[in-house]
């Protein structure tokens, strides 16, 4: 609640002339009036902010049920909700991240064109999306049933301490499309041509067609084996 001061009013005129006397009693009714008016305000209006010039208020603390602004300097927010706002840490200037009601949602930009995005994805399911010089280069999220790490340029994935295992479900499999994918790093080769060395290695013995009889000795009788 404010503090009222009352306005001060001028004396009554010290006359029997009624012209005089009736300009004084309008004059005593609108001051009265606008005592009224400050007095309410005090204790139960509203400001009128048409009337307030920029940067005339102060206080050192204000409570109110709804604010409005156009630009306003916020400083520390504590508490409450903020709906449908933008807020980014940068105006038009980068690096910045923000936070915006439309699109993205979240993101993180080096500059305008190479940012990481947090967005609603696809299927509803929230994705993050890296872009460099404005196309996208990788993309990790959950589509289709699926949880996806898909990028366009060449990936690692490791540690630089420690190792690095892949796990799957007891009833799962760890899929590539062949051997032929995985490859040695050290020798350059592919896993299907070691195996197919491996079967050529054992395709030229000499004995590798070679066979022999095997005599049982209970009951008697003998069987042909062949590597063939």
């Amino acid at each position: 609640m404010g503090i009222w001061k009352m306005s001060q009013l001028k004396s009554p005129p010290m006359t029997d002339d009624a012209a005089e006397l009736r300009e004084y009693v309008n004059y005593l009714s609108n001051q009265i009036a606008i005592m009224f008016k400050d007095l309410d305000f005090t204790l139960n209006g509203d400001i009128s902010f048409q009337n307030v010039k920029a940067k005339s208020l102060t206080a050192d603390r204000m409570n109110v049920t709804e604010l409005s602004a156009i630009t306003a300097n916020m400083g520390k927010l504590t508490s409450g909700e903020i709906y449908g706002a933008y807020i980014a840490t940068r105006e038009a200037a980068f690096p910045r991240a923000e936070i915006n009601d439309d699109g993205d949602l979240l993101a993180v930009y080096t500059d305008a064109n190479n940012y990481l995005t947090i967005e609603p994805g696809i299927t509803g399911e929230p994705t993050i999306v890296i872009r460099k010089a404005g196309a996208v280069s990788l993309i990790l999220g959950p589509a289709f049933g699926f949880t996806g790490l898909l990028a366009n340029t060449p990936i690692v994935l490791g540690t630089q301490s420690g190792n690095t295992t892949i796990v799957c479900g007891a009833s799962g499999t760890v899929s590539v499309p062949s051997w032929s994918k995985l490859i040695n790093v050290d020798t350059g080769t592919s896993l299907q041509s070691e195996l197919d060395a491996i079967w050529a290695a054992i395709g030229a013995k000499s004995n590798s067609g070679h066979t022999h009889a095997v005599t049982v000795t209970s009951g008697g009788g003998t069987f042909t084996t062949s590597p063939g």
